[in-house]
């Protein structure tokens, strides 16, 4: 297996940061920063675009999921469909209670092992709707996302809820 010094990792960051602050695309950027961080960091031509090869493979799966949560919340606003929905959390569940509201939303996508990024890009068309018809700010509709599914999270047999349970020592 070939490795990559540190300084080549700390190149290979500072490159890509650079590019994309120079409004480079992010992955050319990223790309350009994989490749003279392997040359610098140690490993030959055929080596770095073998690293970067496998490492891309690596994140198809979630790049995937990612861009088809975006593909849904996309929808959502299009169509309207997230405005009716966050218009009818509100009427029936009430102002006070759309924090929870969205917070259950998430934690129900996260407990039946959905990543809890693709449940905040699905849920968040619907959050931004509540957040202006009940005056919220993005603020609080964002940490009620994030905390329900992290509460989801715990709840699920994922990476996350198996790392912790392994840390503590819990079967």
């Amino acid at each position: 297996m070939t490795s990559i010094s540190t300084l080549g990792a700390i190149a290979a960051l500072v490159v890509a940061i650079v590019l994309i602050l120079r409004k480079v695309s992010p992955a050319y950027g990223m790309m350009a920063g994989a490749l003279v961080g392997g040359l610098i960091g140690g490993a030959d031509l055929l080596q770095t675009v073998s690293l970067m090869v496998s490492g891309a493979q690596g994140i198809v799966n979630a790049v995937l999921r990612i861009l088809a949560a975006g593909v849904l919340a996309g929808v959502l606003i299009e169509s309207g469909a997230a405005n009716t929905i966050a218009e009818t959390i509100v009427r029936k569940v009430g102002e006070t209670r759309a924090l929870l509201a969205l917070a259950i939303a998430t934690l129900c996508l996260t407990a039946v092992g959905v990543f809890i990024d693709v449940a905040v890009i699905t849920v968040a068309p619907i959050a931004l709707s509540i957040a202006r018809n009940a005056g919220l700010s993005k603020s609080a509709i964002l940490l009620a996302m994030v905390g329900g599914g992290k509460a989801g999270n715990v709840m699920s047999p994922n990476p996350n809820a198996i790392a912790a349970s392994d840390a503590f020592h819990v079967p």
